[in-house]
């Protein structure tokens, strides 16, 4: 009953885990091809008008009015004056507004062609700061008909931002404001402080055992323990965890730095600056212009490309090709040309999307021939042998090679290295060029049968067909060893200590030969122990001649023991 309840219990989490590992993955997909999608070129190029100081509409140049580092709107360029020589007048008329103890009234004065805003009881007696033109609504997104209630409706929502704006200014000036926000922005930090480590302990206390770590099966005959495999929704999670904090600190940051007036100017220059190298500046590829921010998300629609191509391969493999009865060779030979399909395929339409004429790329491929020429021959040589490896077959995914002293069982093939999984669990990375280069013994190549030697010295005196008999027999016991062809036992030679014997057997694994070698030499062992073989180790006799030995001592030896005997014979 115990067990029936605990075997439940498992499967209901590992039910728990698939559905949470889809979901995150799910998740990911998702962000990674809906950032491109939302942030297209034409909106990153908008993003660079809203943010700039001094931005392009349609021909006419804008630049922002900012009152202690808050953007109200935008003001265009006039006849007589350029935007920024308006926008600066305007922000200095804002400035000794905010500066003074002026009450404050913002007011429009319509009478005139073009509405001015004012502040004061008058347009006469207050203090005019500024005029609205036809240019600002035509530098509008989307650009405004010009109509004379237009403007005058236009100024109305203008001297309400610049009141607005004003009255924040002055009251930021003020020392109850700093303390409140100081206090508040402590607590905004603790919270987020208190927020990160909640995560963490969520992660440890909950998610985290519902994502068990799984380790790589040891091969037979290892004495390794598993490595642990990476599991995708494992990092999925942690990925996800660390969007979190990172999310919590950076808008903790931003509430403290838009509570003071000098922080947020700094970081009004700050963004300026960012924008300005990331969105305004373009970079030429052929025809298209591409600002950094353009060719960074080209590259976020590249790393979802591969991404799919990678997750696309991984489930046709696990759901298709292993019930298909290829063998694994085979699997991972159509994998790596499926995912290369995909990858070609999915960058010209990628490229073609983001209006990139591919025949200006050949500046591109000129560039990238003189790298092979200069540096990168290497790289090619090694993906140009894994198109040969994968192809021709001379390796494939799950056999037993030897190369450079080295044996292992082939655990993947990739585009530039192959990695190879030994005895002992160690993965050692090899370049695919040299595969082709030098050597490679492979032991499960067309026929995975393979023959081990076991040589067998025994003592003379022995019966020469008994050791044969009980040779044979220790190969034919043991379960590892194939009947046909059959096993064989050779006497090679007489040695100086023994006769020397060798036992040939077959065997359908060659990554099992040092455990099976292991196993033959223990029953060969102990079967000439029943029988009373012995195996002999090296000894040499050693023959002296009869008789008495002449012996020769020097003078200083002879005097040494005179004097000896003579102090023995004179004590009492």
């Amino acid at each position: 009953m115990l067990g029936r309840f605990f075997e439940r219990h498992v499967r209901k989490r590992q039910q728990r885990w698939r559905i949470a590992r889809r979901f995150v993955l799910g998740i990911l997909i998702c962000l990674i091809f809906s950032l491109p999608v939302v942030i297209s070129p034409d909106s990153l190029a908008q993003g660079a008008k809203d943010q700039e100081s001094t931005v392009q509409v349609d021909d006419i140049s804008t630049a922002w009015i900012v009152v202690e580092g808050q953007r109200l709107f935008q003001v265009a360029e006039t006849q007589e004056l350029t935007e920024n020589q308006r926008a600066q007048g305007i922000n200095w008329e804002l400035m000794e507004l905010v500066k003074s103890s002026d009450p404050l009234s913002v007011k429009v004065d319509d009478s005139g062609y073009t509405p001015i805003i004012y502040n004061g009881f008058s347009p006469l007696s207050g203090r005019q700061l500024l005029s609205v033109t036809a240019s600002d609504l035509r530098a509008m997104e989307p650009p405004v008909n010009v109509k004379e209630e237009t403007l005058d409706r236009q100024a109305r929502v203008w001297a309400a931002e610049i009141e607005a704006g004003v009255a924040q200014a002055r009251l930021e000036r003020s020392g109850d404001y700093l303390v409140q926000a100081t206090v508040t922005s402590l607590a905004v930090l603790l919270a987020a402080m208190a927020f990160h480590y909640l995560l963490g302990y969520l992660w440890r206390r909950y998610l985290s055992p519902l994502l068990p770590v799984t380790t790589a099966q040891p091969q037979p005959g290892s004495t390794g323990v598993g490595r642990p495999q990476f599991s995708m929704a494992r990092f999925g999670a942690q990925l996800l965890l660390l969007l979190l904090r990172l999310v919590t600190w950076l808008s903790a940051l931003l509430f403290v730095v838009n509570q003071f007036r000098v922080t947020r100017a700094w970081a009004n220059r700050l963004q300026d600056r960012l924008v300005a190298i990331f969105v305004g500046q373009s970079l030429p590829l052929g025809e298209t212009q591409l600002s950094i921010a353009e060719i960074l998300f080209l590259l976020g629609w590249l790393g979802g490309l591969i991404l799919l191509a990678k997750i696309a391969t991984n489930v046709l493999r696990s759901r298709l090709l292993q019930t298909s009865g290829l063998s694994l060779g085979m699997q991972a030979a159509i994998s790596i040309l499926i995912r290369y399909a995909i990858l070609f395929v999915g960058i010209i339409a990628i490229l073609q999307l983001w209006g990139i004429d591919l025949s200006s790329l050949t500046l591109l491929a000129s560039a990238l021939g003189v790298g092979l020429g200069l540096g990168l021959q290497n790289i090619a040589k090694d993906i140009s042998s894994g198109l040969v490896l994968v192809f021709e077959r001379p390796i494939q995914v799950g056999d037993f090679i030897e190369l450079g002293g080295r044996m292992g069982r082939v655990d993947r093939i990739g585009p530039r290295s192959t990695d190879i999984r030994t005895l002992d669990q160690v993965s050692i990375i090899v370049p695919n060029s040299r595969f082709l280069e030098q050597d490679v013994i492979n032991w499960s190549h067309r026929n995975p049968l393979s023959r081990i030697h076991i040589p067998v010295g025994v003592a003379y005196g022995s019966d020469p067909q008994t050791v044969k008999a009980v040779l044979l027999q220790v190969g034919r016991e043991h379960p590892d060893v194939v009947a046909a062809p059959a096993s064989q036992v050779f006497l090679m030679g007489f040695g100086d200590n023994s006769m020397d014997f060798e036992l040939l057997v077959w065997i359908r694994r060659p990554q099992d030969h040092p455990q099976i070698r292991s196993d033959l030499n223990f029953a060969i062992a102990a079967a000439f122990r029943k029988v009373s073989i012995e195996i002999p180790f090296p000894q040499r006799d050693v023959h002296l001649p009869q008789g008495a030995l002449p012996v020769t001592l020097s003078d200083d030896s002879l005097s040494k023991l005179a004097k000896h005997h003579h102090s023995e014979n004179s004590k009492p």
